[in-house]
């Protein structure tokens, strides 16, 4: 056996699911998360359930600062957190345990049935702030569905940070979603144009949004019957060929 393959044996082996490698951008994970998750799971299988802050620097060319940020992102996503255990001298020792992002795994793989009529949910509902795993999921299906492609990481991501960072609601998101087909335009760039221009107007909700459409069908029609007016007032006008 040359140097290699026994240098390849000895450092074992780290088993990943490829159903989290195809679907961590839907937790809302980020590629960066994703890194440290596995330099993580790497120490945690050879036994360190708590490695050196050094040691996932190393492995991963991260800076300290830029490793600490990521880990305190994963607890704030409640992907991971830190458990404290005893040994069976009594002696406490800290951990990373990652069952929360596998129970979210396990929500995001249960099919749910879809339900077209979810824009009609009433103001009080809408004023929630917690948005369950479902309601992310069917975000993403429904865009996907819409533009008849898979979304890319990049995009994923961005959907992320509509909800996470900017909190706009899946609702009002669908509605975007609707506006953009409307107008057979396929982006989340015109998406998120249409969000921002929503939020300068104050429009937070679907009634909201409904209140605003209607106000602008009455303002068109009544110019168009002041146009009409100002047209049937006026005298008929022959056209023909002046001569000089």
């Amino acid at each position: 056996m040359d140097k290699f393959a026994k240098t390849i044996l000895q450092s074992g082996q780290t088993t990943i699911s490829n159903y989290l490698l195809k679907n961590y951008p839907k937790l809302g994970m980020t590629s960066d998360q994703l890194v440290i998750y596995l330099q993580i799971k790497r120490n945690i299988d050879i036994g360190n359930y708590f490695p050196d802050i050094n040691e996932i620097t190393n492995a991963t060319g991260f800076s300290n600062a830029k490793a600490y940020q990521v880990l305190h992102e994963l607890v704030e996503k409640k992907l991971m957190r830190i458990k404290t255990l005893s040994n069976a001298k009594g002696q406490a020792f800290d951990v990373y345990d990652f069952s929360l992002m596998y129970e979210k795994l396990s929500e995001l793989n249960q099919e749910t049935s879809e339900d077209e009529n979810t824009n009609e949910v009433s103001e009080g509902n809408m004023a929630s702030n917690e948005i369950t795993e479902s309601d992310r999921k069917k975000v993403f299906n429904s865009i996907e569905s819409e533009f008849g492609r898979p979304l890319s990481p990049i995009e994923i991501e961005t959907i992320n940070q509509w909800i996470n960072d900017d909190e706009y609601d899946p609702q009002m998101i669908k509605l975007a979603l609707r506006e953009s087909v409307l107008n057979q335009v396929y982006s989340l760039k015109y998406m998120d144009r249409i969000l921002v221009n929503w939020e300068k107007a104050n429009i937070k909700t679907p009634a909201d949004v409904e209140r605003n459409r209607r106000n602008h069908e009455q303002k068109f029609n009544k110019s168009a019957k002041f146009s009409d007016k100002g047209t049937q007032n006026k005298p008929d006008i022959p056209l023909f060929k002046i001569d000089k």
